[in-house]
């Protein structure tokens, strides 16, 4: 420690690994538990936040840094969570009974659904594209559009609903 605060490659050193090992208890993936961990520092050093840790004690540094882990592996769990929730309610979608055998079919349907979502009011397809075809969350959806998340919410549910009856109106 120096002037008060713990030296970053101390940290870094001293405890990448535990991290690594807490990340992966949580997470069960050990890639994904690198990426928290490996971002987890990189925010540290580009905010220079790692001399804000406690370093009274080292039980409050420890829970300084676990606290910061579980949390980032908690939010990583629930927008992965969020994504399969979307997209098994863009697969209940009533699609075809028969699969597409072939290149031309699948371009039908792919067109199809491009159709349909051209449809859609231009809020509700931005709202929709945002979060199926480029997956963002609604908390980020609504501070692009500067809209709340409840609107979000709202918009897509109407371009679910709307894009459902579209589809099942052309098979």
């Amino acid at each position: 420690m120096n002037d008060g605060y713990i030296d970053f490659n101390h940290l870094y050193i001293t405890y990448r690994r535990w991290l690594m090992v807490v990340a992966v208890g949580i997470l069960q993936n050990e890639q994904e538990a690198e990426e928290i961990v490996q971002e987890f520092f990189i925010d540290l050093w580009q905010r220079q936040s790692y001399k804000n840790i406690p370093t009274s004690s080292r039980e409050a540094m420890l829970n300084y840094l676990f606290v910061s882990i579980k949390n980032r592996c908690l939010n990583r769990m629930a927008k992965e969570d969020t994504r399969l929730k979307r997209l098994n309610r863009f697969l209940a979608m009533p699609l075809p009974v028969t699969s597409p055998d072939n290149k031309l079919e699948n371009t039908e349907l792919k067109n199809q659904l491009e159709d349909a979502i051209g449809q859609l009011p231009p809020r509700q397809s931005q709202v929709f594209q945002s979060a199926y075809l480029m997956d963002k969350s609604r908390k980020e959806i609504a501070d692009e559009m500067n809209i709340s998340e409840k609107t979000v919410k709202k918009q897509m549910q109407l371009a679910l609903k709307a894009l459902r009856n579209y589809l099942r109106n052309i098979h």
